[in-house]
């Protein structure tokens, strides 16, 4: 990769905003759609920044060197020694200098979950821009179960940040929501001109993260269980090692469960769907 930060000035008054990309070296959507529209897009105002997240980990094909990139946005006191001592924590030292000066972000990932639904993960002050998205979901309290990833830097800030789930890594369909993306992201903060976007006026689905899993030893789900699928109370989640693991509550919605290998790792998220 020849540049891992492409600034692009419009030599006009404006906001100064980032879309980041391979945050997740193994998250290839993002990368596609922002190099697609790089090479053509013209500006009215502002700056954007367009920054490939975890350069090591793109090149190499994987989703991370030494730790979860996502998690390195938070005070030292909140990491181990290895932690702070790891490739992704000086990359996120460098980055935090760009989201510093940034008014706005917009963070493109993708899933590992074959037909995973594009959605938002966001918090409340960043809901009217997520609103406008190609996504069915805008879901939030990410930030107090999974610190240090990038929204949540820019959220302790109270600047807007959406990370944007498009959808499966290799979906054409989430490069295009990627693409999409960009595009009103840019045009709500003034960047280009709004007539130009079309908007995504649909209803959504807003989801509360309210628990999230880490492993005692290893966890194997039960099955390979869809993003926001709904269970009840009682249903087997998977186990870890030889205890069962159970959904404790009714009309919980599962995301990101994965098979973990060792101790204290990040195995599936909870969530409920909010009712007006």
């Amino acid at each position: 990769m020849d540049q891992d930060l492409i600034k692009i000035n419009s030599n006009n008054p404006g906001k100064t905003v980032t879309i980041m990309a391979g945050v997740h070296g193994n998250e290839t959507a993002g990368l596609k759609a922002v190099k697609t529209i790089i090479p053509d897009l013209k500006i009215d105002n502002g700056l954007v920044n367009f920054v490939f997240g975890n350069p090591r980990a793109i090149v190499a094909g994987v989703r991370q060197i030494e730790m979860n990139l996502n998690r390195a946005f938070c005070p030292d006191s909140e990491l181990t020694v290895e932690q702070k001592q790891s490739y992704e924590r000086v990359r996120a030292l460098e980055l935090m200098k760009i989201l510093d000066q940034s008014d706005a972000l917009l963070d493109l990932h993708s899933s590992a979950t074959l037909g995973s639904p594009a959605f938002a993960i966001c918090e409340e002050h960043s809901f009217d821009l997520a609103s406008q998205l190609p996504v069915e979901i805008i879901s939030n309290g990410w930030d107090k179960l999974e610190p240090g990833g990038t929204d949540y830097y820019l959220n302790c800030q109270n600047k807007v940040a959406v990370c944007l789930e498009c959808g499966h890594h290799e979906d054409q369909k989430a490069q295009a929501v990627a693409m999409r993306s960009i595009s009103i992201f840019l045009a709500h903060h003034g960047i280009i001109t709004k007539s130009t976007v079309e908007l995504d006026l649909r209803s959504k689905k807003f989801v509360t993260m309210t628990s999230l899993y880490k492993t005692k030893t290893n966890f194997k789900p039960i099955t390979n269980f869809s993003d926001f699928q709904n269970l009840e109370k009682g249903q087997v989640i998977g186990h870890d090692g030889d205890k069962s693991v159970l959904c404790e509550k009714d009309n919980q919605l599962i995301v990101f469960c994965r098979e973990r290998k060792l101790p204290n790792e990040e195995a599936f998220l909870l969530g409920t769907l909010v009712i007006d």
